[in-house]
């Protein structure tokens, strides 16, 4: 799903297609944090990443995550100015992979914001801790989505 961050870069890849996202969006964070805020709630949440020139947004539903990719002018889109793309990845599997791919990273992760001035270590810190609530949530929300699964 999300590759290795190399130069403030890193591929987002769900479905068909591969897409750059730079550090302009603090990914590792904002997604960690919409991860957590969805199972919390059994919502669906939306990630978003800005790709230079154009910007992706997944919107994670319970059964499905469909990436749309607009054009970054600030004019109103016609539907041929979009793609959109509808990938069979239900909320916990999606979140299990954001999980797996920022862990197996994290020094990286914590490093992909280019500003001197932020601590990477202070970083890192807060990106373990956001991970470990990502982790027990999806244990805690398993069941939701499994064969014998309930929302209520």
């Amino acid at each position: 799903m999300l590759s290795r961050p190399l130069n403030g870069w890193t591929d987002f890849s769900l479905g068909q297609e591969v897409y750059g996202l730079s550090y302009l969006t603090n990914v590792p964070i904002e997604w960690v944090n919409q991860a957590i805020h969805g199972l919390e709630t059994l919502e669906p949440f939306a990630v978003h990443g800005v790709m230079e020139p154009d910007r992706m947004i997944c919107l994670v539903s319970y059964w499905n995550c469909h990436i749309i990719v607009e054009d970054e002018e600030r004019e109103i889109l016609e539907a041929t100015d979009t793609t959109h793309e509808i990938v069979h990845v239900n909320m916990l599997d999606f979140c299990k992979m954001l999980y797996n791919d920022i862990s197996a990273h994290v020094d990286a992760w914590s490093a992909w914001d280019w500003d001197d001035k932020v601590d990477t270590e202070t970083v890192k810190k807060q990106l373990e801790e956001k991970l470990n609530v990502l982790k027990e949530l999806i244990v805690k929300k398993e069941c939701y989505f499994g064969e014998n699964r309930g929302f209520f």
